[in-house]
C-alpha cells in the first residue's frame, strides 16, 4: 500500500478531477471545471435528442410492417388453417379482434410510449440554470471494485464492453479503466458525489489512510 499522499495523487492523475475540484468539493461546491463539464454533456443530450423526436410515425411503420410479415408468416405455414379448424365461424371474429388490438398498439400505444421515453430523455438536457444540480454528497466507507459484462448486442452474442463499477455503502458509481486499476479494494476512502438523473456521479474521491 502506497502512502496517503502518493495514492490521492494518483488518484488525481488517473481520475476525472483535479486538485481543485477535490478543494471545492470538500467545500460542497461544484468547482467551475465540474460545471462546465455538466452544462456540456445536458447541452449534448439536447442536441442529440432532437434527432428522435416526433419520430413516432416511423416506430409506427416499422411495428406495422413487422406485424403484417408476421401474418403473412402464419398464413404460409398454415396457422389460419388451423384456426379456421378449431374455431370454425369463429375464426373471423377472433380474427378482426386480434387485428383491432395489434393496430391499436401500433398506432397509439407504442408511438406515445417511445416519445414519452424521448421526453424523459430531452428532459435530462436541461440546462443548470433551469435544472440545477443537487446537493453534494459525502460518502466514506472501504470500497468494492468490480467489472461488469455489457450484456447482450444486437446479434444475442455477449457484448465485448466491460464496465467498471466502484461500490461504497451499496451505493455504486461507473469509473474510468485507469481508476479502477489503481483504486485497492478494502481501503478507506472518501468519495464526493452527486446523483443526477438518478444516477450518481463521482467527483473527486480521496484516501483516508
Amino acid at each position: 500500500m502506497d502512502s496517503t499522499y502518493e495514492h490521492n495523487y494518483a488518484l488525481q492523475q488517473k481520475g476525472n478531477f483535479s486538485a481543485t475540484d477535490l478543494e471545492a468539493n470538500k467545500a460542497g461546491k461544484f468547482s467551475p471545471a465540474q460545471l462546465k463539464r455538466f452544462e456540456e454533456e445536458r447541452d449534448f443530450i439536447k442536441q442529440s435528442s432532437k434527432k428522435y423526436d416526433n419520430k413516432g410515425w416511423l416506430i409506427s411503420l416499422i411495428f406495422g410492417i413487422g406485424a403484417l410479415f408476421f401474418g403473412v408468416v402464419l398464413y404460409f405455414v398454415g396457422v389460419f388453417d388451423i384456426l379456421q379448424e378449431s374455431l370454425g365461424a369463429l375464426v373471423f371474429p377472433v380474427l378482426c379482434v386480434i387485428g383491432i388490438i395489434v393496430a391499436v398498439l401500433v398506432v397509439f400505444v407504442i408511438p406515445r410510449q417511445y416519445q414519452s421515453t424521448v421526453e424523459m430523455y430531452n428532459a435530462m438536457g436541461t440546462g443548470l440554470t433551469e435544472n440545477p444540480l443537487g446537493e453534494i454528497q459525502t460518502i466514506e466507507a472501504r470500497v468494492e471494485t468490480r467489472k461488469s459484462q455489457g450484456g447482450i448486442n444486437r446479434r444475442g452474442h455477449q457484448s465485448s464492453k466491460i464496465s467498471y463499477v466502484l461500490t461504497m455503502d451499496s451505493i455504486e458509481f461507473l469509473i474510468s479503466e485507469s481508476l479502477f486499476e489503481i483504486i485497492e479494494p478494502k481501503r478507506l476512502y472518501r468519495v464526493f458525489a452527486v446523483k443526477d438523473g438518478g444516477v450518481w456521479v463521482l467527483l473527486s474521491m480521496e484516501t483516508l489512510e
